[in-house]
């Protein structure tokens, strides 16, 4: 069969640069189907799920369309299955899996905290919970209007989180069909694969603690223990109103204070974007801050220092040049080139014509 369009990677994500892998946003969707307004399109849905808002949105741009025909292949979970539902046709190819549970939010509160912070931290998670309940009965209802059970019966499925075979959620109504495709088992096979030992551990999966036998399946491609003890409870978060994934959230732009620090997985915000540090991490940056500010006062020290001497080598050679001026204006290199003083010259003739008359006169006696 030939897919007009996939709707695969992280839900509300255009590229997630963590895992490397295209996700699908609405817009995409929503071009897509405006440019195909008049025609019966088939589309292909692989995905682990993502952020709720943009599911919902794409559930309702598929039901408006009232002409499109869905195709779980591979893995397809959490906000990636509800989205499928507002389609005019849902089949699910032998050897995929789809999982449906309770809708989630990231908790991280790592500080301490008095009777009245605990007090406010409860407030704000019971209305956390609250919220959460409301998101859960909404998409809860989106199954109810495919398989027409009741919204409890669909909430009580999701409150399971179990992996369901293609049999499974034929059973429970989520699909019209189970599809018989070699081909395109295959390729479930392979896009189920790929999601298990790479993406799956990009995120670091967890073990899944609570499998049951339930869970395991047959040789066909449905889930077994151990893949659901890889997968599942990672998988759960991508159904978040919030940021999928903590580990895919960690923050690694800070290189320096992680080296510092010694952390190689990056810094884990909260809500508000703040990251916390423990009490030790906070002493080894001020250690460090006052290593560097005494390495500044030595500094800054050394240059003052540097400064004076070159201060004191200025005023050295300004008096050098100054004997240098004085030297070139010695007295006999002042007289040099002026006239005879005359009246000197005078006086010694003067006294050379007394001392010849004189001598005459003695000379005559």
């Amino acid at each position: 069969m030939e897919y007009k369009f996939i709707i695969s990677g992280q839900i509300g994500v255009a590229f997630d640069w963590w895992t490397g892998q295209r996700g699908t946003t609405a817009k995409m969707v929503r071009d897509f189907l405006n440019e195909h307004q008049d025609e019966e399109v088939d589309i292909a849905v692989s995905s682990p799920g993502g952020y709720v808002d943009a599911g919902l949105e794409i559930y309702q741009m598929i039901k408006d369309h009232g002409k499109v025909n869905i195709h779980i292949l591979g893995m397809t979970a959490s906000a990636a299955t509800f989205l499928t539902m507002g389609a005019k046709s849902v089949d699910m190819v032998d050897g995929s899996l789809m999982l449906i549970h309770n809708a989630s939010t990231a908790v991280r509160e790592w500080q301490s905290a008095n009777k009245e912070q605990l007090d406010a931290l409860i407030a704000k998670y019971q209305k956390e919970r609250d919220d959460l309940n409301t998101i859960d009965k909404v998409i809860a209802s989106l199954y109810a209007k495919k398989n027409g059970k009741s919204v409890e019966d669909c909430m009580a499925k999701m409150q399971k989180a179990a992996w369901l075979s293609p049999s499974d959620a034929l059973d429970f109504g989520l699909i019209d069909k189970i599809r018989e495709d070699d081909d395109a088992a295959r390729k479930a096979n392979s896009i189920r694969n790929h999601f298990n030992n790479n993406i799956f551990q990009e995120f670091g999966l967890p073990p899944f603690p609570t499998a049951t036998a339930d869970e395991v399946v047959d040789e066909k491609g449905n889930p077994t223990k151990s893949f659901i003890q890889k997968s599942v409870e990672a998988v759960k978060v991508f159904f978040s109103n919030n940021p999928a994934n903590s580990v895919k959230n960690m923050i690694k732009i800070f290189k320096n204070v992680m080296d510092l620090l010694n952390v190689k997985d990056g810094f884990s915000p909260a809500e508000d974007g703040s990251i916390n540090l423990t009490q030790d991490q906070i002493k080894t940056v001020d250690d460090r801050l006052g290593s560097l500010q005494k390495d500044l006062d030595a500094a800054n020290t050394a240059k003052d220092d540097l400064q004076k001497q070159l201060d004191k080598a200025n005023a050295d050679l300004a008096a050098a040049n100054e004997k240098l001026n004085n030297l070139s204006k010695s007295p006999g290199e002042q007289t040099q080139g002026k006239p005879a003083d005359t009246e000197n010259e005078e006086e010694s003739l003067s006294f050379v014509d007394k001392a010849r008359k004189m001598y005459n006169t003695v000379k005559d006696l």
